[in-house]
């Protein structure tokens, strides 16, 4: 296309003066050959293509003097500013000559930890992608499907699925999968050249404008206020170190407004004293745009006349950024309004139960209520102490009679299954549905969290349909793995996970179950391990009530926690205490729960000749649960996974027992591989093998010294992880999802 031509459509598309219009173009790294791992990445021939056109048909100004022209409504007709994000030592070797050979400036964003530090992250994963074996790999959560590597495809689309989803993870969960993928390398990892301290110095000396990118790049609406502050403002301390100069430029990490920072980031920016701010919204400038939210984009052709259209399209593109004035509702577009819908809630013992609780206490008030059930679906009797449990709880609970059809053996035949269905479930779904939706509509919920995979899903579905609001589904494991049918819903799970927002898994194992079994892609889910509350569950001297109680003066006790299911290893527990005692006869065996396997346990006690060394508590009250933690010497639970793939999802149980200083044994099955550290605050073992399960309490049990300090490993982890943190974790992912259908950008 000639150039003339182009010159004078687009003096036309961006006049000078007070309608003067800045194009800012973004780039990266510009290799000469591309990555044969990252195919698509421009490589030098097309980027000076594109130089060549943008040379003959714009005027090129540094990106610092653009926006001062812009401000006093100067700026010249077919204003473009070139900038580079990150950091590379192709910006010295080939971008830097490809520019200076035009006579043309730039901007360099410069991401600093990489200056002295470990290479770009991803940079890293690329790198190791690369090294790892075609088979017998462990990855990251959810990567379970990437099994065999031979392919060079399935490497260039892991790569780029581990980019992306590891991009909003938060930066220690980033640098631990990144290190993973690094321990397993076959060849040697082989990184880029380094760009360092003196290769920003040369770029500045060259008179090309040096400007911030962050220290570590992360997306700054998933950090902490204080994690946000020291990358902006500590990569402007440490580039002006480097260069003896003033740095005036910031560009926020991936720079999507909303989605990837706030308007409280734009704050921080203006306040760490930098003049001007880009992002990558697509658009142009022009005197009223917000000069700390300058619009960006990326051109990808080498044909003239693409480029062109490409340009011209940009010009009708609508700028966008972060609102920095409240909302005329008074309701800010990322303010979480949650709507939990569980029909397993306290009063209701059980885990997810607990986690769903402990979730409503930590987050912010008025940012959560519940949807649950005064009827026990199992044997709907009421609920015992729901009333007194939802008066003094700190968050809004609404209850109806059943979330759920009641648990009935299979229709005789299709006669009856119509009958449940039509005079059963179909009034209860309704009611169901009227319940949430003006629950929804009064309290401006825009976010529906589904606690029950099967039952629930269809109702956060609806709402979403019906009101917009995004839609969370909470997944424990069991749900996953186990077979379930069911009369409307069981064969649906795969249709309700697609239609989720986001699926919150609460294990790595869980995870790569919904990867692998469900065909779900690794981005649609989040990673929350369940949290323990360590305001709760806390160190503590042996309970002298409960040891006189029990008869357990001068005995070491061993205690199980759960519900009474094979899957929790109770059976071989009790198995492999026939060789303990004889080993240790002032063992004993407390068992706290109930469930329907109590007969089938009582009598293999029996059968055992147990009955003096093991006892089944049943139920006890939440103050007595954290006295039987405090008072056992080491916690047992050995699960294992049951023939129709019922398995544990977690195990929570494993963090409360570390919470309060106790060691823990637990099955190698299911979630508990990582809710236990094997070796660290716990032991694993096969829970089909009582041999082994004794050998393992005979051993913590003869060696305090062990015990104490797996206890006390135990201990820092629950507090690492407790439910504030999750609570956290929870709201970041909400929030997230708010900003990704930004409604209210201008």
């Amino acid at each position: 296309m000639n150039s003339t031509i182009v010159s004078g459509l687009f003096s036309l598309l961006s006049p000078g003066g007070p309608r003067g219009r800045l194009t800012v173009l973004l780039f990266h790294k510009v290799p000469e050959v591309a990555d044969p791992l990252a195919p698509t990445e421009l490589c030098l021939d097309r980027f000076e293509h594109i130089l060549e056109f943008i040379a003959a048909t714009s005027n090129v100004l540094p990106l610092g003097e653009a926006t001062d022209a812009l401000a006093r409504d100067s700026l010249p007709n077919r204003a473009v500013a070139l900038t580079f994000d990150d950091g590379y030592a192709e910006w010295i070797e080939t971008v830097g000559p490809a520019l200076r050979k035009r006579n043309l400036p730039a901007t360099f964003f410069v991401t600093t930890e990489q200056l002295s530090g470990p290479a770009l992250w991803h940079e890293r994963i690329l790198a190791a992608v690369r090294a790892l074996p075609d088979h017998g790999i462990s990855l990251p959560y959810g990567f379970g499907s990437y099994g065999d590597l031979s392919a060079p495809q399935s490497r260039i689309r892991l790569v780029a699925e581990l980019q992306e989803r590891l991009k909003y993870a938060p930066l220690k969960e980033r640098l631990t999968a990144i290190e993973l993928l690094e321990t397993q390398a076959r060849t040697a990892i082989i990184l880029p050249r380094p760009f360092d301290a003196a290769s920003v110095r040369e770029l500045h000396s060259q008179g090309f404008e040096v400007g911030a990118h962050t220290i570590r790049h992360p997306i700054l609406n998933e950090c902490t206020d204080e994690q946000a502050k020291a990358e902006i403002g500590g990569c402007k301390e440490e580039l002006e170190a480097i260069i003896g100069d003033t740095v005036n430029l910031f560009a926020y990490p991936n720079g999507r407004p909303l989605k990837d920072y706030s308007a409280k980031h734009v704050g921080m920016v203006k306040s760490c004293g930098y003049k001007a701010a880009v992002a990558t919204s697509g658009g142009t400038a022009t005197s009223s745009s917000d000069i700390y939210q300058l619009a960006r984009f990326s051109p990808w052709d080498i044909n003239d006349t693409h480029i062109a259209y490409q340009l011209a399209r940009n010009f009708f593109t609508r700028e966008k950024h972060v609102p920095l004035i409240p909302a005329a509702n008074g309701v800010d577009q990322g303010e979480v309004k949650c709507l939990l819908v569980a029909s397993t809630f306290p009063p209701i013992h059980g885990g997810s139960a607990v986690v769903y609780e402990n979730l409503c206490e930590k987050l912010p008030l008025e940012s959560i209520r519940v949807l649950t059930a005064k009827r026990n679906y199992l044997n709907n009797q009421e609920i015992e102490g729901w009333q007194q449990h939802d008066s003094t709880a700190a968050f809004p609970v609404d209850r109806i009679s059943l979330l759920r059809p009641l648990m009935a053996p299979p229709p005789a035949n299709t006669l009856v299954s119509l009958y449940r269905l039509v005079f059963q479930d179909l009034p209860l779904y309704a009611r169901m549905l009227m319940t949430a939706a003006l629950l929804v509509y009064r309290h401006r919920i825009n976010v529906v969290c589904i606690g029950e995979l099967v039952t629930g899903s269809w109702l956060g579905i609806a709402l979403k349909k019906i009101f917009g609001c995004k839609l969370v589904i909470y997944v424990h494991g069991e749900e996953i793995t186990t077979a379930t049918g069911g009369r409307l819903h069981g064969n649906k799970r795969r249709h309700y996970l697609a239609a989720a927002d986001k699926v919150v898994a609460v294990s790595s194992f869980t995870c790569d179950a919904l990867t692998q079994s469900m065909g779900l892609n690794p981005a649609a889910i989040t990673l929350i391990q369940n949290g323990v509350d360590t305001d709760r569950f806390t160190p503590g001297i042996k309970d002298y009530g409960l040891l006189a109680k029990h008869q357990l003066y001068e005995k070491k006790i061993v205690l199980t926690v759960g519900r009474l299911v094979l899957r929790k290893g109770i059976d071989m527990a009790i198995k492999s205490m026939a060789r303990v005692v004889t080993e240790m006869p002032h063992i004993h065996y407390l068992i706290v729960g109930d469930g329907e396997c109590r007969s089938e346990f009582e009598s293999l006690i029996y059968k055992e000749g147990l009955s003096d060394h093991v006892t089944l508590v049943g139920k006890v009250s939440d103050e007595e649960l954290v006295q039987y933690f405090r008072t056992c010497d080491v916690f047992l639970m050995p699960n294992r996974t049951m023939p129709d793939g019922d398995t544990e999802g977690f195990g929570l149980v494993f963090r409360e027992a570390n919470a309060c200083g106790k060691p823990v044994i637990g099955g190698r099955a299911g979630g508990a591989v990582e809710a236990v550290v094997d070796g660290k605050t716990g032991f694993l073992v096969d829970g089909t093998n009582p041999e082994t399960i004794a050998t393992t309490i005979i051993e913590l049990l003869r060696t305090p010294q062990l015990a104490e300090n797996m206890g006390r490993n135990g201990l820092q982890l629950a507090l690492e992880n407790n439910t504030k943190s999750v609570a956290n974790l929870f709201l970041k992912t909400c929030e997230r999802l708010l900003r990704e259908n930004p409604n209210r950008l201008m």
